[in-house]
């Protein structure tokens, strides 16, 4: 598992390079050589390096950054790595930081232009040490431009690590771009064996390598990612996972017989169909409760899927002191679900008061069904 360190770098480096794509090239295009492994033997972060790295995480970030502190973190990593060049989390903290930094200037200025160089520059001179840890190498990878310099250095990072996730899905996406649709369907399908799933920005990163392989002609390869994706959400609240997979066009997929569009077919009804919803909101925010209890009676009655209307009727109900008309909207909707997952899901939640009016054999059935279920 990498070190916190180690996913805080890798994060920033990520979130930095969006905005480097977005940037007119200052300098030439540069292809970076990996140097074969060399004699720098990392030394444990000293007691100044760890405060270095503290000072970076706290003030050094792409979200969060301050310019005081994380010239302050510079400084002091500057000063460690004077000390000791072996302090390597130090070195990698001082580029990332220093690239960071170069977005606080002005675009187009010399000065960014200069951080960003500096950060490059510092990446490379680890590469060029051949260093036996994975982190230069995808640093670079990230920043550099050069599609041919980043699938070496990809490939590089790989054998230092061939558990890194995010340099098995750059890869693919390089290999794609080339034309290499063999190897970049078996790079992406390692890359969902390794990574971690942490949410949306996970998923819709796969469903877009997806609709890229169907553009190739590789509809079947896009449909096993699918059937991927769909794995990982599934702990997920159906709502998010029509979120997720709102844009997909099901009829290529349903037609092969993919597992995925199967099931995402018997859920879109409980997916879409909620215009007189967000009526409701504005509603309720003008002080109408009672046309917003109205909408959301026919929305319920045009399309009696989806769960959301149903707690925005409670949730109505219970503002105004009605427990028990809240307690009976919740009842119609436990009794229309057939999802033991959203019903547990909805179950779980349910206002004390709403639970308390309703009646209890429903109370009793749903509570012996989600405790045999786990959250």
């Amino acid at each position: 598992m990498a070190s916190p360190t180690f996913r805080l770098l890798a994060c920033c480096v990520l979130l930095s390079s969006a905005a480097w794509a977005q940037q007119p090239s200052t300098a030439p295009s540069r292809s970076f050589a990996v140097a074969p492994p060399g004699r720098y033997v990392p030394a444990p972060p000293s007691a100044a390096a760890r405060e270095a790295l503290r000072l970076h995480q706290e003030g050094c970030q792409a979200e969060g950054f301050d310019d005081a502190a994380c010239e302050k973190a510079v400084r002091q990593l500057e000063a460690v790595v004077r000390e000791d060049p072996r302090q390597l989390d130090a070195q990698l903290a001082l580029a990332d930081a220093v690239w960071n930094q170069a977005f606080r200037q002005p675009e187009g200025s010399a000065e960014r232009a200069r951080l960003r160089q500096r950060s490059l520059d510092l990446y490379q001179q680890l590469v060029n040490l051949g260093i036996q840890d994975a982190r230069p190498y995808y640093g670079l990878s990230v920043l550099t431009r050069d599609p041919e310099a980043r699938i070496r250095l990809l490939r590089r990072t790989l054998e230092l690590n061939p558990k890194h996730p995010e340099a098995h899905k750059d890869l693919a996406g390089l290999l794609l771009d080339q034309g290499q649709t063999d190897e970049a369907v078996r790079e992406y399908r390692t890359h969902l064996s390794v990574r971690p799933y942490e949410g949306r920005e996970d998923a819709l990163a796969d469903i877009q390598f997806a609709d890229r392989l169907a553009a190739a002609g590789r509809v079947r390869e896009a449909a096993q990612v699918y059937d991927a994706v769909w794995d990982a959400t599934a702990k997920e609240p159906r709502a998010e996972r029509c979120q997720i997979f709102k844009s997909v066009d099901l009829d290529p997929y349903e037609r092969m017989g993919a597992r995925f569009a199967q099931r995402l077919r018997e859920i879109r009804t409980a997916c879409s169909g909620t215009p007189r919803l967000e009526g409701a909101v504005e509603l309720e925010r003008q002080g109408k409760d009672d046309a917003a209890i109205q909408e959301l009676e026919r929305q319920i009655q045009e399309n009696p899927a989806p769960a959301e209307p149903y707690l925005a009727l409670q949730r109505l109900h219970l503002k105004q002191g009605r427990v028990e008309e809240a307690a009976g909207v919740m009842a119609r909707y436990f009794q229309q679900e057939k999802d033991p997952q959203e019903r547990c899901r909805h179950f779980r939640t349910l206002s004390p008061r709403t639970t308390r009016a309703m009646e209890p054999a429903l109370i009793s059935e749903l509570d012996r069904t989600c405790r045999a279920r786990k959250p």
